[in-house]
């Protein structure tokens, strides 16, 4: 995937500290997963590393906008955001482990 190590290494340490893998330094080491990769999907994978999902500020915090009780968009980008993480929720790694896997 081309992750900067520095960037892939955050990653793996906030994969860790949220308890979805196990980290084991020197030989013989690596990276073991606690959950089966059936049970890990990408939402759960964007919340550990970005705490929310948001595609616009709005949706995740009303208090941001003060035109939310009378914006026609509001409603729209809001349910966006539901199928899209409702999207993200049914994607799992052992589909994405699936060579050619249609998504």
């Amino acid at each position: 995937m081309k992750i900067p190590k520095h960037f892939l290494r955050k990653i793996v340490k906030e994969l860790e500290k949220n308890g979805l893998v196990r980290l084991k330094r020197g030989l013989g080491g690596g990276i073991k997963l606690l959950k089966l990769p059936e049970h890990i999907t990408l939402y759960d994978i964007i919340m550990i590393i970005e705490k929310k999902i948001a595609l616009n500020r709005c949706v995740v915090n009303k208090k941001i906008c003060g035109l939310i009780n009378h914006c026609p968009v509001h409603p729209v980008w809001y349910k966006i955001r539901e199928k899209f993480v409702d999207s993200l929720k049914e994607i799992n790694f052992q589909e994405l482990t699936q060579e050619g896997a249609a998504l």
